[in-house]
C-alpha cells in the first residue's frame, strides 16, 4: 500500500482541516463508548435505588453526548470532504503538469487511453480515500484500540470471544487481499482498453461512415466492454463475497457473547453476580454495546483493507507516471540562443521504439538561415519523422542535429520552440475561438499581430465574413470548419509568432493549389525571413522552393537540388513529377 501512502503528501497541507476531522472523529468515537458506559451505571446504580432525578440527569448528559456525536461527525465529514476535493485537486494537476513533460515516446509507450484513465477513474478512486482516510480508516483502529480497553475493564472473562472473532476477520481480510488487489489491476486496464475503443471511435466518425463500418466498431467495443464487465465483476463479486462474511464473524461475536455469558451466569462466577448475589445483567449489556464497537469497528477496518487496496492500484498507475523516466530531457544548463534559422543533419537515423525499424537512415543535410526548402517523397518516407527531430519532439537514435551550430541537445527545449512554427498535417484545433486559437501561437498577440498574420495564412476574409469577427466561435477540433480552414487557421497560429523556422507539414493539402500559391507568397514577402521547410506530396508545390530533399522508401535521402536538376538525377522524384506532370511540365489537375 505504498502507493496510496506515498500521495497522502498532497493532504499534508490542509492541517487545519486535518485537526478538525482528526477532532471530531476523536469526539464521535468517545460518544460512542461513553453512551453506553453511562447506560451501565444507570442500570447498576441509578435504576437499582430508583433514583430519578439521577436518570433523569443522566438521560440528558446522553442526550447531549448524541447531539454532540452528530455536530462531531457532520465537522469530521465537511472536513475529510474539504481535504479530498482539495488535495486531489492538486495531484490532478500535478499530474497533468506531468503528462506535459512526457515525450512523444512516453505518450506511445503509455497510450493516450491509459493518460485518460489515470486522470478520471483512477484519480476518483484516489480521492474516495482521501474521503474516509480520516473518516474511517484512522477511526476503525481507534475504535478497536478503545472498545477493547473499555470490554477488558468490564470482563476479561468474556473479552476471551475476541481470541475466536479477530484472528477469523484478519484471516479473511488477508485471503481477500490476495484475491482482490490482481482483480483491481485487471479492471482498470480494461477500462483503459474500453476508452481507448471509445477514443478511436469519437476521433474517426467520418471513416466510420464513410466505410459502413458501424457493425465492425459496435462488435468490437462490445468484446471490449464485456471484456470490462467481467473484469468488473469479478472484483465486485469479491466484495459482494467479503461482505457477508464479515457479517457472519460480526453477528457470531453477539452470539458468542449470550453463550459465554450464560455460561458464567450458569457457573455463578463471582464477577457475573453483586456481593448479595443479584446477577450483573448491565455488565453483560455494556459488554455487548463495546464489543459491537469493536465488532464494528473491525468490520469497518476490513471493508477498508480492501478499499484501499482498490485505491492502491490506481495509485501505482498513477505514480507510474510521476516516476516514468523522460527519455527527452530538457538540459539543466541549456544555451537560450536567438536563432537564425539555420539546420544541420549530420548522420542522423530514427526509429520508433526501442527496436523499431529505422525510418531514417544516414541523413547529412544542411539547411541555410532563410532558405525555401521543399521535401517530398513517398508515403512512409520519413518526411514527418525527419521534421519532427528538430523541435526536438523526439531525439535521433543516432546522429546530431545542429541548429546554428547549437547541437540540439545542448539548447533549452522552450527556448528552441519558442522559435519554431509547426504546422501539423492533420490540423488541430480547440475550442474556443478564432482569435483564442492563432494566440496559441503567441500568448500576448495583439489584435493587429492577429490580423497579420490571417491574412498571410488566408483566413483573415472568412473572420470578416463573421458577426464576432475574431470572436467567431470554434468547436473542439473545429468540426464547424472546412478542412482548409483549419489548415489556414493553424497556419496562422504558426506566423503569429514570427517564427525563426516554419514547419509546414503536408499543411496545405486541403487548399486548392492558388490558395497555397498566395500564402506562400505571403510567407516569402514576410520581413523576418524564416527558413521554411514544407512537407508535400504535390511537386506544384515544391517545384519554386530554393531546393527540394527527396527521402526515397527506405528514409535514405535519393537528391537534393533544384526541380530541373532532381528531374535528371533522382529517380524517385522524377517518377513522382511524371506521374504528376504531363510534358511540358504543367499540371495535370
Amino acid at each position: 500500500m505504498k502507493n496510496i501512502v506515498n500521495l497522502t503528501r498532497y493532504a499534508l497541507p490542509y492541517k487545519k482541516h486535518i485537526f478538525l476531522a482528526f477532532t471530531g472523529m476523536v469526539v464521535q468515537v468517545a460518544v460512542a463508548f461513553f453512551i453506553p458506559y453511562i447506560m451501565q451505571f444507570i442500570l447498576q446504580n441509578a435504576l437499582e435505588v430508583r433514583d430519578v432525578e439521577l436518570i433523569v440527569i443522566l438521560s440528558i448528559v446522553m442526550l447531549v453526548l448524541a447531539l454532540l456525536g452528530i455536530g462531531a461527525g457532520i465537522m469530521n465529514t465537511y472536513s475529510s470532504q474539504y481535504i479530498s476535493q482539495h488535495a486531489v485537486a492538486e495531484l490532478r494537476l500535478d499530474l497533468f503538469s506531468k503528462i506535459q513533460t512526457l515525450s512523444f515516446k512516453n505518450i506511445d509507450d503509455f497510450k493516450t487511453s491509459r493518460l485518460i484513465t489515470n486522470a478520471t477513474n483512477d484519480m476518483v478512486r484516489v480521492q474516495m480515500f482521501f474521503s474516509m482516510l480520516l473518516r474511517m480508516v484512522i477511526r476503525a483502529p481507534m475504535m478497536i484500540a478503545v472498545g477493547l480497553v473499555f470490554a477488558l475493564s468490564t470482563s476479561i472473562q468474556l473479552s476471551q470471544v475476541f481470541f475466536i472473532t479477530m484472528p477469523l476477520l484478519i484471516i479473511s481480510i488477508l485471503i481477500i487481499m490476495a484475491f482482490a488487489y490482481p482483480r483491481f489491476r485487471r479492471v482498470q486496464r480494461s477500462l483503459d482498453d474500453l476508452n481507448n475503443t471509445v477514443l478511436e471511435n469519437a476521433n474517426a466518425p467520418q471513416v466510420i461512415k464513410s466505410f459502413v463500418s458501424q457493425p465492425h466498431e459496435i462488435d468490437r467495443f462490445e468484446k471490449t466492454n464485456e471484456n470490462y464487465r467481467e473484469a468488473n465483476t469479478s472484483a465486485e463479486s469479491l466484495m459482494a463475497f467479503a461482505e457477508p462474511i464479515i457479517f457472519l464473524i460480526f453477528n457470531l461475536g453477539v452470539a458468542l457473547i449470550l453463550v459465554f455469558g450464560a455460561r458464567y451466569f450458569g457457573e455463578g462466577h463471582p464477577a457475573f453476580f453483586t456481593d448479595t448475589g443479584v446477577p450483573r445483567v448491565p455488565l453483560l449489556v455494556a459488554f455487548n454495546q463495546y464489543s459491537q464497537q469493536i465488532l464494528f469497528g473491525l468490520m469497518m477496518f476490513a471493508m477498508m483493507i480492501i478499499f484501499i487496496s482498490r485505491a492502491d492500484v490506481s495509485a501505482a498507475r498513477i505514480n507510474e507516471i510521476f516516476h516514468a523516466d523522460i527519455d527527452l530531457e530538457n538540459p539543466e544548463d541549456g544555451t537560450h540562443p536567438t536563432l537564425s534559422g539555420a539546420i544541420r543533419f549530420e548522420d542522423v537515423s530514427f526509429g520508433y521504439g526501442k527496436n523499431g525499424n529505422r525510418v531514417l537512415k544516414d541523413i547529412t543535410l544542411t539547411v541555410n538561415a532563410g532558405e525555401k526548402v521543399g521535401i517530398i517523397g513517398s508515403t512512409g518516407s520519413g518526411k514527418s519523422t525527419l521534421v519532427t527531430l528538430i523541435p526536438r519532439l523526439y531525439d535521433p537514435s543516432k546522429g546530431s542535429i545542429y541548429l546554428d551550430d547549437y547541437n540540439l541537445k545542448d539548447l533549452d527545449i522552450p527556448t528552441v520552440r519558442a522559435q519554431i512554427g509547426f504546422v501539423t498535417q492533420q490540423a488541430t484545433l480547440f475550442s474556443g475561438s478564432l482569435a483564442t486559437n492563432i494566440i496559441q501561437g503567441k500568448e500576448d498577440a495583439s489584435l493587429d499581430e492577429i490580423e497579420v498574420a490571417a491574412k498571410d495564412a488566408l483566413i483573415h476574409d472568412f473572420a470578416k465574413e463573421s458577426e464576432a469577427y475574431y470572436n467567431h466561435i470554434v468547436r473542439a477540433k473545429g468540426t464547424n470548419l472546412s478542412g482548409g480552414q483549419k489548415q489556414r487557421l493553424s497556419i496562422a497560429r504558426a506566423l503569429v509568432r514570427k517564427p525563426k523556422i516554419l514547419i509546414l507539414d503536408d499543411a496545405t493539402s486541403s487548399v486548392d493549389l492558388s490558395s497555397e500559391r498566395k500564402i506562400l507568397r505571403a510567407i516569402n514577402k514576410l520581413s523576418y525571413n524564416p527558413t521554411l521547410l514544407m512537407i508535400s506530396q504535390k511537386v506544384a508545390s515544391v517545384r519554386r522552393m530554393d531546393r527540394i530533399v527527396v527521402l526515397d522508401n527506405d528514409g535514405q535521402i535519393d537528391g537534393v537540388g533544384t526541380h530541373e536538376t532532381l528531374i535528371k538525377e533522382s529517380k524517385v522524384y522524377r517518377e513522382i513529377a511524371e506521374s504528376q506532370l504531363d510534358l511540358g511540365g504543367e499540371h495535370n489537375g
